[in-house]
């Protein structure tokens, strides 16, 4: 399953981007963001896309024999010193008793599960075309925000790495091991979106905690070398284009900045 992640990552573009909002009052906001060279790892519970990331993993769908064969492979893995009756009699006694025979409680289980993943999951959603009409009116304040290019190869070094979005009409499910790799469930909660935000042509890269994440964990410094460029929106008022510009050349550097119409 590794090849999986190596495609994956191996088709990430080397240039991506982030759109702004810059709404009224929000430019010292901004300022911050860009003083401090940070981006933010937000959690998948505050997406506006209710379905993104939030596919759990469907217990509720195994078979009587899919049941057993889990519990098979857990007394195998948490208890390699049974024998093979041993192991029999581990696998049925939890199949008859499990949690997994109630569906009001796998129900539970599920949801609980998805909100201990968000709660240590960080994403940041990024893209490759700096020229998305929908985009910049959707996540660039209708044109008065900017767009942040970023090197991936210098940001995936503090971030971990990501890949593109897949768009689909239904999510694929998700099974629990021995049924399905860890990487492959992984991708299929991350990476995969229904077909109506395939106009964010979205790439993501992500990092997960051990424990919940705090605010703080998820502000995530960049060096300067990180930025590419910046993009100003056509309908950025001059005072907000002025601020940026001072503090882009304060705190990151002489890096190409320009507005959308010339710079595309």
């Amino acid at each position: 399953m590794k090849s999986l992640l190596a495609i994956q990552i191996s088709t990430i573009s080397n240039y991506l981007l982030l759109y702004i909002n810059i709404e009224v009052g929000r430019i010292n906001i901004i300022k911050d963001f860009l003083n401090e060279r940070e981006v933010f790892l937000a959690s998948p519970g505050s997406f506006e896309d209710q379905l993104d990331c939030n596919n759990p993993t469907r217990f509720d769908l195994l078979t009587k024999q899919q049941v057993y064969d889990y519990f098979m492979w857990s007394s195998k893995n948490d208890n390699p010193d049974f024998t093979r009756q041993q192991h029999r009699k581990f696998a049925r006694y939890w199949t008859k008793v499990s949690d997994v025979n109630h569906p009001k409680i796998v129900k539970k289980f599920m949801d609980e599960s998805v909100q201990e993943y968000n709660e240590r999951e960080g994403i940041l959603s990024l893209t490759e075309n700096c020229n998305n009409d929908r985009m910049w009116d959707k996540y660039g304040d209708e044109g008065k925000g900017i767009c942040i290019g970023y090197d991936t190869r210098i940001m995936f070094k503090h971030l971990g790495g990501g890949g593109p979005v897949t768009y689909c009409d239904v999510l694929p499910k998700i099974f629990p091991e021995p049924f399905m790799h860890y990487a492959e469930a992984m991708m299929n909660r991350v990476y995969y979106k229904t077909k109506q935000w395939s106009f964010e042509e979205e790439y993501r890269t992500k990092k997960f905690w051990p424990q919940p994440a705090t605010i703080l964990n998820r502000q995530i410094q960049l060096p300067p070398e990180a930025f590419k460029k910046i993009i100003f929106g056509d309908n950025i008022s001059e005072y907000d284009k002025n601020e940026i510009i001072t503090v882009v050349k304060e705190k990151i550097g002489n890096i190409e900045m320009g507005d959308r119409k010339d710079i595309v």
